[in-house]
C-alpha cells in the first residue's frame, strides 16, 4: 500500500498538459445565461452533465431521445429532469462515462453522486459558477492542468480566443483537406474559385493567418473514411476538383477519394513547413448505431504508411485508435515521427487504458506518449476526466513497480514525462503565445 500511496500522490501533484479539448469559449457559456431557452446550448444545471458522451451511453441503454432532449431544457426544473434520467443513469452507472461524472461532481460541488435529495442544489452551483475567470478556475485549480488545447468545433477551422495561454488553438483541417465549406472559406480568403490551385491558395492563405498562433493540426476525417490516403498529384485530382466545383460536389467515390488525398497530403506538408504536429482522429466513435469497426481496424496500418510518406512531420495518433490500441504500441515502437495521445480514451475503457500504459512502456520510448486529453465541451466535465485519469495512470505504474517492470527512482522523471514534458517538447506554447501578443 506504501508505494502505490506514493505514487498516487506523486501523480495527483503533477499538473496535465491538455493535448484535447473542444470546449465552448468562455464567454459564450456567459452569454447563453441570458439567451436561456433561446440558446442552442444545455441548460448549466444537471443536464450539462449528459450533454456531451454520456448521452451515447443513456442511448445505447435504451433512454428515448424526445425523453432525454429535456435534460437540456433551460426551461424544466432539474427534478424533473432527473426523473426521466435516473432509471438510465442507474442502468449506465458502471461506464468510464458516468465516472467521470461522479469525480466531477466530487471535485467542483462536494457530492458523492446524483440523487432526488441533491440535484437541485448542485445544478444551482453549476449555474452560480458561470461568472468571468471559471474557465480558469475549473481547470488549473480543480483539473491540475496548466494549460489545454482546443480543437474548436464552432467554426470551420479556427477558434479565436481570449485566453491563449490557458486555451491553445488547432488549426483544424478536416474541411481544408476535404475541400468543405468552400465558399465560406474562399471568400474569408479573398479567393475566386476554378479550379485546384485556387483551392490550395485557401489552404495557404489558412496558415498563413492562423498557422503561426496555432498549437497543432488536427483533422477529424476518419470520421467519414479511412486513414489510406494515397498520393495523388495534383494534375490527376485537379479535373475532379473542378467537376466537383462545376456540379455543386458531385463525384464518384474514387475520384472523391482522389481529391482528398491530394489535398491532405498538401495539408501536411503545409504543416510541417509551419512545424505544426498533425493530430488525427483514429478509432472509436463519438455516437451510437454507427461505428465501422471492420474500417477501423485498418487505422493502424494507415498510420504507418502516413509515417513512411512524411518522415519529417510529427503525427500524433489520438484515443490510442480504441479498440485496435494493441497495433498502435508497434506503430510508435517503430517510427521516430508517431505520438500516441491517450484523450478521450481513459472513458472510453478505464481498463483497457491501464493496460496500455503498462504494455506502451514495456515496449515503445516514453517520450511518445501524451497521457490525456478530456475531449469535451463543457468544462464542468474536464475535472472528472482528468481524475480517472491520473487513477489509472497511477494504477499502471504502481504495478508496473510492484512487478518489477518499473525502478522507484524513475518514477518522478518518468510520471513529469508522461503527464507534461512530452507535450512541451512537442507542442511548441511559447512561440504561439509570441504570436497571439502580436495580433492583440
Amino acid at each position: 500500500m506504501g508505494i502505490a500511496a506514493d505514487i498516487r500522490r506523486l501523480v495527483d501533484r503533477t499538473p496535465f498538459v491538455d493535448t484535447h479539448e473542444h470546449l465552448w469559449e468562455e464567454s459564450v457559456r456567459l452569454r447563453a445565461l441570458d439567451l436561456e431557452d433561446e440558446s442552442k446550448m444545455p441548460a448549466p444545471d444537471i443536464g450539462m452533465l449528459f450533454s456531451h458522451y454520456t448521452d451515447s451511453d443513456l442511448k445505447v441503454a435504451g433512454m428515448p431521445g424526445d425523453a432525454l432532449a429535456v435534460a437540456f431544457r433551460w426551461d424544466i426544473a432539474p427534478r424533473d429532469k432527473w426523473k426521466a434520467l435516473e432509471p438510465y443513469y442507474r442502468r449506465t452507472h458502471n461506464t468510464g462515462y458516468m465516472m467521470n461524472v461522479r469525480e466531477s461532481l466530487r471535485l467542483l460541488y462536494d457530492e458523492d453522486d446524483l440523487r432526488a435529495d441533491n440535484v437541485e442544489r448542485i445544478s444551482a452551483k453549476m449555474r452560480a459558477a458561470v461568472q468571468p475567470g471559471f474557465y480558469r478556475v475549473v481547470l488549473r485549480d480543480f483539473a491540475n492542468i496548466e494549460y489545454a488545447q482546443v480543437n474548436c468545433i464552432e467554426g470551420p477551422i479556427f477558434g479565436e480566443t481570449a485566453q491563449p495561454d490557458l486555451l491553445a488553438q488547432d488549426l483544424s483541417f478536416a474541411a481544408l483537406s476535404a475541400a468543405g465549406d468552400r465558399d465560406r472559406l474562399a471568400a474569408e480568403a479573398g479567393v475566386t474559385l476554378k479550379g485546384l490551385k485556387d483551392w490550395h491558395a485557401v489552404i495557404d492563405w489558412a496558415f498563413e493567418t492562423y498557422g503561426p498562433r496555432a498549437i497543432a493540426v488536427k483533422s477529424q476525417n476518419a470520421y467519414a473514411r479511412g486513414l489510406d490516403y494515397a498520393r495523388v498529384a495534383a494534375e490527376e485530382a485537379a479535373p475532379y476538383f473542378e467537376k466537383m466545383l462545376r456540379d455543386r460536389g458531385a463525384l464518384e467515390a474514387a475520384e472523391r477519394k482522389a481529391v482528398e488525398d491530394h489535398l491532405f497530403h498538401y495539408c501536411v506538408h503545409k504543416a510541417t513547413e509551419y512545424d505544426l504536429p498533425v493530430k488525427l482522429h483514429t478509432g472509436y466513435y463519438a455516437g451510437h448505431n454507427s461505428i465501422p469497426l471492420g474500417r477501423l481496424q485498418g487505422n493502424p496500418a494507415e498510420m504507418c504508411e502516413l509515417c513512411r510518406a512524411h518522415p519529417d512531420a510529427r503525427f500524433v495518433f489520438m484515443h490510442i485508435t480504441y479498440p485496435y490500441h494493441d497495433h498502435i504500441i508497434a506503430a510508435a515502437k517503430h517510427w521516430p515521427n508517431a505520438y500516441i495521445d491517450m484523450c478521450w480514451a481513459w472513458i472510453i475503457n478505464p481498463m483497457a487504458c491501464v493496460r496500455f500504459v503498462k504494455e506502451f512502456l514495456g515496449a515503445a520510448p516514453a517520450c511518445k506518449l501524451l497521457t490525456f486529453g478530456g475531449d469535451y465541451r463543457p468544462v464542468e466535465m474536464v475535472p472528472g476526466h482528468a481524475a480517472v485519469a491520473r487513477r489509472g495512470l497511477a494504477q499502471a505504474l504502481s504495478e508496473l513497480v510492484e512487478e518489477r517492470w518499473l525502478r522507484e527512482a524513475e518514477l518522478e522523471a518518468l510520471t513529469d514525462c508522461l503527464m507534461r514534458g512530452n507535450a512541451h517538447e512537442l507542442f511548441d506554447l511559447e512561440r504561439t503565445l509570441k504570436n497571439w501578443n502580436k495580433v492583440q
